[in-house]
């Protein structure tokens, strides 16, 4: 065995020397004695989930969200466009005539898909969809004629028809008739959580025709709160994410002026950015209802230098978790002091209202049709993982960034997958190699490995270091995503020497590693 594993490295050693000079040989070390921590299952999780989305990726949970749902009627399925498409009311996200019809479906899809956490969205812009008419022009701002007023609590109890003779739409009755349709959320085929609308601070831009004034901090905090009180009254095992708001600029002052009432407002309350104004006005809510009024704060990141190309996609998700990273934007420049962006925003919690989740609801960085798009999802859904994130949905996406996605849902096509507790991994360069590693609770002699190479034209040689394994790797196999497409391949240049595991990664791909310790 030791003279088996003595010419093993002997020739790992010479392909080395004989591979072009510009081969990247690196050491990825794996904690594999640590504790580890749990990984949420629904990191991986996709929105809407149609049903031609579903074939492509193998998701943990879903969202139905977006901009056509903060002005969705539940009672007509009317919903309006906002400026995606001329402030069109119409009946695009369902034609159906039964109520909640476009939630409903939506629950039936994660059901076929065997999705077992579904996110839902609530209307807080005071306004939804009153016809199917087509454009609203400016003159037809709501209020008028176009729009009905949305009312927090009141209507029917859920079990019969809504009045859709009262002009009016009742957030309450629309949460008790979707509980009375589903099972509710601790129902298997429930709705586990609903998201307290959709990027607020937008809706003088999207939804000009709904919310044509800038959204206030008070305005979405007591509208927020009443919601959430609702939601909890309804359905108390319910989880409320909010407020999805779209980016940087959001989290750091919602829509207010900066230089005016909300500097004011950050000075006397010592606040660093808004995302704690909304944590503090949600405690302070939830105390005084005696109940915990938000679960999860959820926020939206698209990634601001992976729209400047493949080079900066593949180094942009850096700015999540790596101290002193700048990337190549605006963010990259001037907001170095909330930077990595996840740590601060866990500070922002454990501040201000401990013991809350974190969701990253909308986010894609892009690479559909490159290699660098499931580069940049592998090492997102890593990166999650490691920094603790409880829910992730990703936003539109195909090809390569599914093919990120699936590496770690069903990387065989087999159903196998990452592992579902966290080990940590050491990367030497994570510009060109990056790592996650994980163990499964039920099989700790089964380890998985994440790798990312990010050179264009070379190879990387890594050496995985299973420090304090219990056992030698005992069988190993791999797949991976690169350059040849975006479907799924096995990875044949994988390799034992001692205790230590031998991959020779592909240029510009990402890769699956699994690992049998021999006590397994």
């Amino acid at each position: 065995m030791l003279r088996r594993a003595a010419s093993l490295m002997i020739l790992w050693v010479f392909l080395c020397a004989a591979a072009s000079a510009e081969t990247f040989a690196t050491t990825v070390t794996v904690d594999a004695a640590a504790a580890g921590k749990p990984i949420s299952p629904y990191i991986y999780g996709i929105n809407q989930g149609d049903a031609g989305q579903l074939t492509q990726v193998t998701a943990r949970a879903m969202r139905q969200g977006g901009n056509r749902w903060t002005a969705y009627n539940w009672e007509t399925n009317f919903s309006n466009a906002g400026s995606d498409w001329h402030h069109s009311s119409d009946t695009y996200l369902s034609s159906s005539l039964k109520p909640a019809a476009a939630v409903t479906q939506f629950v039936k899809n994660a059901d076929r898909a065997g999705i077992g956490y579904r996110l839902a969205t609530l209307q807080l812009a005071g306004y939804v969809a009153g016809d199917s008419l087509g454009n609203v022009e400016e003159s037809e701002t709501a209020p008028s004629d176009r729009f009905y007023p949305v009312e927090i609590t009141g209507g029917g109890d859920g079990t019969a028809m809504p009045d859709r003779t009262d002009h009016k739409v009742y957030l309450e009755e629309f949460v008790r008739y979707l509980v009375n349709q589903t099972g509710g959320a601790a129902a298997e085929g429930g709705i586990q959580a609903y998201s307290l609308d959709n990027e607020p601070a937008l809706w003088a831009y999207t939804h000009a025709r709904v919310h044509p004034e800038k959204t206030g901090i008070r305005e979405l905090a007591e509208r927020s709160a009443a919601v959430a009180k609702m939601v909890k009254e309804v359905d108390p095992k319910a989880e409320v994410f909010g407020p999805a708001l779209y980016g940087y600029t959001a989290f750091d002052h919602l829509a207010e002026n900066p230089d005016d009432r909300w500097e004011t407002l950050k000075r006397e309350k010592g606040y660093r950015w808004y995302l704690d104004c909304y944590l503090d006005d949600m405690r302070r809510a939830g105390e005084e209802a005696g109940v915990r009024l938000l679960d999860v704060l959820d926020i939206h990141y698209y990634s601001e230098s992976a729209r400047v190309g493949a080079e900066d996609r593949v180094q942009a998700v850096r700015t999540l978790y790596e101290k002193g990273f700048r990337e190549n934007s605006w963010i990259g420049q001037w907001c170095q002091e909330n930077l990595p962006l996840l740590p601060t925003v866990r500070e922002s919690i454990d501040k201000w209202y401990p013991g809350t989740k974190l969701a990253i609801s909308e986010y894609n960085y892009g690479g559909d049709d490159s290699p660098s798009g499931a580069i940049a999802q592998a090492e997102t859904l890593g990166c999650f993982a490691d920094q603790e994130v409880y829910f992730a949905a990703l936003w539109g996406g195909s090809r390569y960034i599914y093919a990120g996605l699936n590496l770690y849902t069903n990387f065989d096509g087999e159903g196998s997958a990452f592992g579902d507790t966290l080990l940590p991994a050491a990367a030497e360069d994570v510009s060109v190699v990056s790592a996650y590693a994980a163990r499964d609770a039920a099989r700790p002699g089964r380890i998985t490995v994440m790798l990312t190479n990010k050179q264009v034209n070379d190879e990387a040689a890594v050496t995985l270091d299973l420090a304090g394994a219990d056992a030698a790797p005992g069988a190993i196999r791999a797949y991976y995503v690169g350059r040849l497409g975006p479907e799924l391949r096995p990875l044949e240049l994988v390799e034992i020497a001692g205790g230590d595991v031998l991959v020779t990664l592909p240029p510009y791909c990402a890769a699956m590693v699994e690992i049998l310790l021999d006590a397994e």
